[in-house]
């Protein structure tokens, strides 16, 4: 065995402390987030809520420049940390000052950061509440790929309040431009999650899901009934349940009562039963004839540094060296949080832009003129990851004239330049307008949507027609 030395070049991605809280605090709602920017403000004493009436705000008093010479290490010691030693701060600095925030993919704390750095860093994202994402994808990560995990957490962010996935799989691959066949393997596992059920379309699906999980033949009744025979449950017409399947009636009404011991809306079982409130990140305004987006951020809390913190660190000898060291990592933590949460604002500020550009007929014109559209597409024009993108979405929604939309809406997939909500949009109207006394049939639907530049079969105009829960054209009609 010989010991060699030798020289080689290579590239490696390292996540630093700074990028987890970035990514953390970007898939935050804008309700959690206030709570966090209050909960921050009552731990780290380095941040301080700026006073708009207070005339220092308006004070500019920066540090000052790095000495040219080479300090001992009795002065390292008691001195900023280079990455820091540049930043010019005002005690009214609030969080979206350029100088304290460097641009994306600047400086960002050492790696060499102490545990307690580290630790506190972390710390910055506790929540008050679990949300169904948080709960949900650690576990998924442990056995997913990357690329899979991308799309588990597309679907688990897709879920409703109930625990039903809202989107067919055909729309999620074209979503994320990905094949169906990935999609269905991951919402397998999605839909297998112990206790089981999260992620199905309905009920019925996630009840044979729960029965698969609990051990239940597939030949069972339970799942006869729920997969042959929901239509009839559902009307409770046990009776001729029970002659369809060669059973007596008591043991369909056994086998009801197992079916009901299962959990019917199962997102109760993993997120916590507060409700869900509603707050737009952005509102989408005509300002000098053009739309832009204006963020929803007036009760935010307006943040500023500790005007002692930055005393101390300027003048750190005639301070105790614990204190000197205390001030150090509570101003680090405060530069922390501060540039997530400025990172958090530029992205979702750029993200909405593009939402604008892209869809300006929807803000204009309404629904019906919704462009279809995918995360990568986004992720590309702000050259990020998709699933950065992804995160952005999550729980953050955004004013119109025509209401508020969460911003997944506006990235759905669809036929040229029609999306699959506004084709179904045109469905509903047409069926509303139609003579009730000779309703259309889907071929009908589908030859006035054909006359206005809508190229779909007629089975895709079945499938919507169901999922707007639109009967059939016979019993649609009126005598």
């Amino acid at each position: 065995m010989n010991l060699i030395q030798e020289l080689s070049l290579r590239q490696e991605m390292r996540v630093t402390q700074q990028l987890i809280l970035q990514m953390k605090l970007l898939q935050v709602s804008a309700l959690d987030l206030e709570q966090l920017v209050r909960q921050e403000l009552e731990e780290n004493p380095a941040l301080e809520q700026a006073d708009p009436d207070d005339p220092s705000s308006d004070e500019a008093t920066p540090l000052p420049e790095a000495e040219p010479a080479t300090p001992t290490p009795a002065d390292q010691e008691q001195t900023l940390p280079d990455t820091h030693s540049n930043f010019e701060i005002s005690p009214g600095d609030e969080y979206s000052i350029a100088e304290l925030l460097p641009e994306d993919g600047g400086p960002a704390p050492s790696a060499g950061a102490s545990g307690e750095q580290r630790e506190s860093a972390i710390e910055l994202t506790a929540g008050p509440e679990s949300s169904l994402h948080d709960t949900l994808m650690p576990r998924l990560r442990a056995g997913l790929s990357d690329d899979d995990a991308a799309v588990a957490e597309f679907i688990i962010d897709s879920i409703d309040e109930d625990g039903f996935l809202t989107m067919s799989d055909e729309e999620i691959a074209a979503t994320l431009e990905t094949d169906v066949e990935r999609v269905r393997s991951v919402l397998f596992v999605v839909q297998r999650l112990e206790p089981g059920g999260i992620g199905c379309r309905d009920a019925r699906e996630s009840f044979l899901v729960q029965l698969e999980l609990a051990g239940s033949d597939p030949a069972s009744l339970e799942c006869k009934l729920l997969r042959d025979h929901w239509d009839l449950l559902i009307k409770k017409q046990t009776a001729r349940v029970a002659k369809l399947c060669g059973v007596t009636e008591d043991e369909v009404r056994q086998a009801i009562q197992t079916i009901l011991r299962l959990e019917p809306r199962p997102a109760r079982r993993f997120a916590a039963g507060m409700p869900a409130y509603v707050a737009p990140d952005f509102s989408v305004e005509w300002q000098e004839d053009r739309l832009v987006a204006v963020p929803n951020d007036e009760t935010f809390p307006r943040l500023r540094l500790a005007r002692r913190y930055q005393d101390i660190l300027r003048d750190p000898k005639s301070y105790p060296k614990e204190q000197v060291e205390f001030a150090r990592l509570k101003f680090q933590r405060a530069l922390m949080f501060l540039r997530g949460i400025e990172s958090r604002r530029r992205t979702l500020q750029k993200l909405v832009e593009v939402v604008i550009e892209e869809q300006h007929n929807f803000f204009v014109h309404g629904r019906e003129h919704l462009k279809p559209a995918t995360l990568r597409q986004a992720a590309d024009r702000l050259g990020v990851h998709a699933s950065t993108v992804s995160r952005a979405i999550a729980g953050k929604y955004v004013e119109t004239t025509f209401g508020i939309f969460p911003l997944a809406y506006f990235f759905k997939a669809g036929t040229k330049d029609r999306s699959r909500t506004s084709i179904k949009g045109r469905v509903q109207a047409i069926v509303e307008a139609e003579d009730k006394a000779n309703p259309l049939n889907d071929d009908g639907i589908c030859d006035r949507l054909k006359t206005e530049g809508i190229e779909i079969s007629r089975r895709t105009v079945a499938k919507y027609r169901a999922e707007l829960r639109i009967p059939g054209a016979t019993e649609r009609r009126q005598f």
